[in-house]
C-alpha cells in the first residue's frame, strides 16, 4: 500500500529594526534582488514587515528544516542589508499595528488593497505570523476523508507552536493572542466535517459567485484542502524559532496522515469531531498551552496534554518507525515538556529581564542561529 506523504511548508517572518527592535518596513523587491532565494522561495504580504518563506516539495521533515533554515539565512541577510533583523513568533510583543506599512502599489497588490477594502481595521491590525504545513496524499486517495479525521489532532500540534504571548506591550494571559487577531475574520477557526472535496469546492465556488472571495482564493481556516495544490493544509500553528519544534510539528502531521491513508483503506477511520468539540480543545490549548487538559469526546472526560501525546504516540509507532521518524518524534517530544513552548520561554525571560527588548532580542537569537547545535534529528 502506497502510504508516502509529500511535505512542504510556510514560514512568515517578522522584520524588525536593529535599534529599536519595532517592527519596520522591508523593501522586499530590493531584497529579493540582492539577496536570491536558495532551497525554497519568498514572498512579501500585506504588511511590510512581513516576508514569508516556502520550502520546496519535501519528503522528510529534514528536508523542511533544512529549507527554513537556508531561507532564513537568505531573509536574515536581506534584513541586515537594510539595518534589521528577523525574528519567527505568533506576534511581535510590543509594537502598534497602526503603525504598521501596508503595500499599497495598485500594480502589484491589488489583492491586499481588495481586502483592506473589505475587512478595513479588522485586515490592517492583522500583524500577525504562521506556520502552515502541506501534505500531499498519495494518487487515489480521497482527500476530504483524510481531512475530516485530520481536524481531530490540530489542538495537539498547535501546542507545540504557542508563541504569541504578549501583544502590544502586555501579557495577554494566554499562550497564542495570534488567534485572538485571526478569528475576527470571517471563514477562520476549526473547519466543519465536508461530505465531498466536490462539496467543498462547490461551496469556495459559491463564494466566488457572490462575490466574497477573488478568483484564485480559498477559505483561510485553521486546515483547508487548498483550492491550487490540492495539498491538505495546517493552517492553526503558530510561527516558532525553534527548528525542532517546526520539525516535530511536520513528522506528527507526516505521521498522522500516513496513518489516516491506512485506516481508510482498512475501513477504519477516527470519527471526525463536531466543530463545536474540536473548539472547546483548541481554546484550551490557547488558554493554557501545554498544560492543558484536552477533552476526550468518547470517555467524556479530561486528559492531559502529556498523556494524550503519550496515546497519539502509541497510535503513530507503526508509520513512525517506518519513516525513521520515531526516536527523534519521542526525544523531541520529551524535551518540549521539558524546556516548554516558546510561549513559556518569553514569558520566563520576562519575567526574569521586565523588558520586552531583552525578550524580542532573544527571539531574534533563535530564529537567526539557524544552524544552532541545539538543533539534532536522531535517526
Amino acid at each position: 500500500m502506497n502510504t508516502s506523504i509529500t511535505l512542504g511548508a510556510e514560514e512568515e517572518l517578522q522584520i524588525v529594526d536593529q535599534h529599536s527592535l519595532e517592527l519596520a518596513a522591508h523593501d522586499f523587491e530590493r531584497g529579493k534582488l540582492d539577496f536570491p532565494d536558495q532551497n525554497g522561495s519568498s514572498s512579501c504580504e500585506l504588511h511590510k514587515a512581513v516576508v514569508e518563506l516556502q520550502t520546496p516539495i519535501c519528503q522528510t521533515p529534514d528536508q523542511i528544516v533544512a529549507s527554513v533554515a537556508a531561507m532564513r539565512e537568505v531573509i536574515r541577510q536581506r534584513a541586515q542589508a537594510q539595518g534589521q533583523r528577523i525574528l519567527s513568533a505568533g506576534v511581535h510583543p510590543f509594537s502598534n499595528w497602526k503603525e504598521q506599512e501596508i503595500n499599497r502599489d495598485h500594480s502589484k497588490h491589488q489583492h491586499y488593497i481588495r481586502l483592506v477594502d473589505e475587512y478595513a481595521d479588522i485586515m490592517r491590525s492583522l500583524v500577525s505570523y504562521g506556520f502552515h504545513v502541506h501534505l500531499g496524499l498519495p494518487e487515489g486517495i480521497p482527500p476530504m476523508v483524510i481531512f475530516n479525521s485530520l481536524r481531530n489532532s490540530l489542538a495537539p500540534v498547535f501546542a507545540i507552536s504557542l508563541s504569541s504571548p504578549f501583544f502590544e506591550g502586555r501579557d495577554t494571559g494566554v499562550q497564542s493572542w495570534r488567534h485572538s487577531i485571526l478569528d475576527r475574520l470571517p471563514r477562520m477557526g476549526t473547519p466543519d466535517i465536508w461530505a465531498s472535496e466536490e462539496d467543498y469546492f462547490k461551496h469556495i465556488e459559491l463564494l466566488r459567485k457572490v462575490g466574497t472571495l477573488e478568483a484564485q482564493h480559498g477559505m483561510w481556516e485553521d486546515l483547508r484542502l487548498h483550492h491550487h495544490y490540492h495539498t491538505l493544509e495546517v493552517r492553526i500553528c503558530d510561527a516558532t524559532p525553534s527548528l525542532d519544534h517546526i520539525w516535530l510539528i511536520t513528522a506528527l502531521l507526516q505521521c498522522e496522515v500516513a496513518t489516516l491513508v491506512q485506516d481508510y483503506q482498512q475501513g477504519s477511520l477516527p470519527k471526525p469531531l463536531s466543530r463545536a468539540c474540536l473548539e472547546e480543545n483548541k481554546w484550551r490549548v490557547r488558554r493554557r498551552g501545554l498544560a492543558a487538559e484536552l477533552i476526550d469526546w468518547e470517555s467524556e472526560a479530561s486528559v492531559s496534554l502529556h498523556d494524550y501525546f503519550d496515546s497519539w504516540m502509541l497510535r503513530l509507532t507503526p508509520v513512525a518507525l517506518q519513516l525513521n521518524l520515531y526516536q527523534g518524534m519521542r526525544e523531541k517530544l520529551d524535551a518540549l515538556f521539558i524546556y516548554g513552548a516558546s510561549s513559556d520561554i518569553q514569558r520566563g525571560i520576562f519575567k526574569r529581564s521586565e523588558n520586552y527588548q531583552t525578550l524580542v532580542q532573544h527571539l531574534i537569537h533563535e530564529t537567526e542561529e539557524v544552524h544552532s547545535a541545539r538543533f539534532h534529528t536522531v535517526q
